[in-house]
């Protein structure tokens, strides 16, 4: 590559034409046409560092060509630690390649059993928010009723943001190595963004509108001196201690925050008042699901397989008791979110009272599903859970 042409004040960027004769003038092109180029790749034996592996043959199966099937055909168990490097896993590193250290390294702060299957599952169950709802049955709905199902998918929306928001900066924090999560996590951001599009699309299809923003803030402040003492309360949202590290985030979004989301997906078919309403929470909640079960597998996988194993689990501990109170206050006692879900409970503004009760079981049912999930995983929070067991309504 041509070095920028320095002057005594600055540096310059090389014209289009500079450029252009100072790559035409590398010996490199003239090799290749001379037959001189050493094709360092080509002439690489496999397994010698430079070049990877060969006579690998992956056999599709029922379904085609699956991540399973690679690995079966390659046949080489994922190492607990993945290399300082940025090669896929298995390949080979041109010899002037150096070294990338990946913040996150270790297979137990990553893993989950039915990662790739879940992946796989993940991509063949892809849908349009365009195309595969069926909009033109949508029927119009009384304007209280239109107006609480605004409110609640607003809610729902700032959800979807938060969640994209926080998990896709951990991206690049991933080794190449394991490429797994790496995938996942991308197609999960992808879920997410379906999400936001097929409630905004809700929202503005049957005459209705946008509806109040939630305040997240309130949320840190509902939680009170434990916020305050952990410093939650003064730092921006994502970077709160509650997502500091990969075990962090995925505790609190895919197994408490989405597992909450994942009941009030249930809850949103139960309420939903026409066919596309109905369609639209069974679609979303078949992602969400997805992303539930990384994470109770992943929590399974990190207390089996961490280092330190009951300092791990004193740290979860710690971690969920935070992140429980978070999301209660954001889901389950918030006003907004709660009167809306009474109002289309009740099947109307006029029967909130009722509508309560029937939120009051959606709660009841949501803490009971969170606390099997996680003790299936390993982690006892019977005696220790801040949701309570009844709301104060």
């Amino acid at each position: 590559m041509a070095s920028p042409i320095r002057t005594s004040e600055k540096i310059r960027i090389p014209t289009p034409e500079e450029f252009a004769t100072a790559v035409a003038s590398r010996p490199y092109p003239t090799q290749l046409r001379k037959g001189d180029a050493d094709l360092t790749w080509f002439n690489a034996k496999p397994g010698d560092g430079v070049w990877g592996s060969w006579g690998v043959k992956a056999t599709p199966s029922r379904r085609g060509l699956t991540l399973m099937d690679c690995e079966a055909a390659e046949g080489t168990p994922v190492a607990e630690v993945g290399p300082a490097s940025v090669a896929p896993r298995g390949a080979g590193s041109e010899p002037s390649l150096l070294p990338r250290e990946w913040d996150i390294n270790d297979k137990w702060d990553v893993w989950a059993e039915n990662l790739t299957s879940l992946y796989e599952e993940g991509c063949s169950r892809q849908w349009c928010a365009t195309q595969d709802i069926d909009w033109h049955k949508l029927e119009m709905l009384p304007p209280d009723l239109e107006r609480a199902l605004c409110q609640y998918n607003t809610f729902l929306t700032m959800g979807e943001y938060l969640a994209t928001d926080v998990l896709a900066p951990w991206l690049p924090q991933f080794n190449t190595y394991f490429h797994e999560i790496k995938l996942f996590i991308a197609a999960q951001a992808n879920d997410e963004a379906r999400h936001t599009e097929v409630f905004r699309k809700r929202i503005l299809a049957n005459g209705g509108g946008l509806g109040m923003t939630i305040n997240l803030g309130n949320a840190l402040v509902g939680m009170g001196d434990a916020a305050q003492s952990q410093g939650l309360g003064k730092v921006k949202f994502h970077e709160n201690p509650l997502f500091s590290t990969w075990n962090h985030v995925s505790y609190a979004i895919h197994v408490v925050f989405e597992g909450a989301i994942l009941s009030m997906f249930r809850f949103g078919e139960f309420l939903g008042k026409t066919d596309v309403d109905k369609q639209i929470f069974r679609m979303v909640m078949q992602d969400e699901a997805r992303h539930v079960a990384y994470g109770s597998m992943h929590l399974k996988y990190l207390i089996e397989h961490a280092p330190d194993r009951e300092a791990k689990i004193k740290e979860i501990h710690a971690l969920a008791t935070q992140a429980e109170m978070f999301f209660l206050e954001l889901f389950f006692l918030h006003p907004a979110t709660v009167e809306s879900c009474a109002v289309l409970a009740g099947n109307g503004v006029d029967n909130i009272g009722e509508g309560l009760e029937i939120y009051k079981s959606l709660y009841r049912k949501m803490r009971a599903e969170y606390l099997s999930r996680i003790g299936r995983a390993g982690l006892d929070r019977s005696e220790l859970c801040m949701f309570p067991a009844e709301l104060p309504f």
